[in-house]
């Protein structure tokens, strides 16, 4: 999620989970945002319990017009009544977070579709059937947060207003299937549904949705394979982890074929997470450790690279782990002088990516047996000068890019764990292949 500028004073904060019950309009309030700019702190977190008793006017957060943020706190194990106080007068409110406090869908305010400029809200640890009508005119909305809130539904009037949504989160609800409307979201970029325990499929999202989140739904059988390009993005993510019976119904590297097949090199990078204990044989290199080298093709033929790896958690009583899926390129400079002047040749590793994931209890529940990660780079993310052109015919205002025209550069290096880190996850074995455009012919069959 994005967080507020940490310089911007414009944020208020109530924290409803204490036993305190004050008037929420009163002097209690008062002396705490007072105390609070007395200790030239940004956020104002003001510990109340709502709604407050012995009080007759109608409630209001009018008083707080001139803040961008604003943080309701509940206590999920001991909820806090219902009946939210009016949102009028909130027009500068950019960010809005009602964390569990006890709400169904008629206890949001309808006035919070006066809130124009809305851009964040977070609704997790509430009780909805599906999403509150009154969200449906927060045009300007991109991220919303509805995780633990018991949905059974998501409709197509439902989202037909958050025409600007690039991010959803749905996880630990009770969906059976999510519908093709949610393709209506045309700005959509992560899909948040890790541990909807219910959800048995997933229609042709893929397409659309740079990042799908379905880690620990247990239930998953069917995820709709891409056909079409709908919507280009530089990078993809489908994390599956502990999905067992979708491991059973579809196979990662199927999967990650029929991506490429509609992607090719549109999309810089994807990332497949999901249960599996062997290297498909398509990767035409394995290596029972966690890294290993590929020779770089001479010809101009590649597309990209493919890698994949077999990890568990190292320890599954950790918070998290990182598995890695970093590569370098190594070349030789053309001409490398030693210190007696003879011509000598050099290598000069250079790291091209080294991002990674985390995995553990703090994420998913501890994967404890085996998963199978893999990853594609496309030939335009690792290597970014053609061959053909290297010599004199190839211009470029790309510094990195251009060190490589005195360079040979002759072979990758995936590597997909530091086996000095205790941090990171076990890797058992990992393998390679280097993508071509016959490969994508190949691949028709599987259509």
């Amino acid at each position: 999620m994005r967080h507020p500028d940490s310089n911007d004073p414009s944020i208020i904060e109530f924290d409803l989970a204490n036993d305190q019950v004050t008037n929420l309009i009163g002097q209690t309030i008062e002396a705490n945002m007072e105390q609070t700019k007395k200790s030239n702190q940004d956020l104002m977190h003001v510990g109340q319990q709502y709604p407050p008793q012995n009080q007759n006017q109608q409630n209001s957060f009018h008083q707080f017009y001139q803040y961008s943020s604003m943080v309701i706190l509940g206590r999920r194990k001991n909820p806090m009544p219902r009946m939210l106080p009016s949102l009028l007068g909130l027009s500068s409110l950019r960010e809005l977070k009602l964390r569990d406090c006890n709400l169904c869908e008629g206890d949001i305010p309808r006035d919070i579709s006066s809130l124009s400029f809305l851009t964040d809200l977070d609704l997790s640890g509430n009780n909805f059937f599906s999403i509150p009508a009154s969200l449906t005119q927060l045009s300007k909305l991109w991220f919303l947060d509805l995780s633990n809130c018991n949905m059974c539904t998501l409709g197509e009037a439902d989202i037909h207003g958050l025409s600007s949504l690039s991010y959803l989160y749905l996880t630990g609800n009770n969906f059976i299937t999510i519908p093709l409307a949610l393709t209506q979201l045309s700005r959509l970029n992560l899909l948040g549904l890790s541990n909807c325990k219910m959800l048995k499929s997933l229609p042709e999202l893929l397409t659309s949705i740079a990042d799908v989140r379905i880690d620990d739904c247990s239930s998953l059988e069917v995820v709709a394979c891409p056909s079409i390009v709908c919507n280009l993005v530089d990078l993809a993510v489908i994390k599956a982890i502990n999905c067992f019976k979708l491991a059973e119904n579809i196979n990662p590297l199927t999967l990650l074929k029929k991506h490429l097949k509609a992607f090719a090199n549109s999309r810089k990078k994807f990332d497949i997470m999901m249960p599996g204990s062997e290297i498909p044989e398509w990767f035409s290199q394995q290596k029972s450790d966690s890294s290993i080298k590929i020779p770089l093709p001479k010809d101009s033929q590649w597309i990209g690279v493919a890698c994949c790896c077999i990890f568990v958690n190292n320890d599954a009583s950790r918070d998290d782990e990182d598995i890695s899926g970093g590569i370098s390129i190594y070349c030789r400079n053309s001409e490398e002088a030693s210190c007696n002047g003879s011509i000598i040749p050099g290598r000069n590793p250079r790291p091209i990516d080294g991002s990674g994931w985390l995995v553990g209890k703090r994420f998913n529940q501890p994967i404890i047996k085996d998963h199978i990660f893999l990853r594609y780079w496309s030939r335009d993310r690792l290597y970014p000068v053609s061959l053909e052109d290297k010599y004199g015919r190839w211009e470029t205002n790309n510094l990195w890019a251009t060190d490589f025209l005195d360079e040979k550069c002759y072979e990758f290096e995936v590597s997909f764990s530091n086996p000095n880190d205790e941090d990171s996850a076990k890797v058992k074995k990992c393998g390679a292949r280097i993508v071509y455009e016959k490969d994508l012919e190949e691949i028709k069959e599987l259509q």
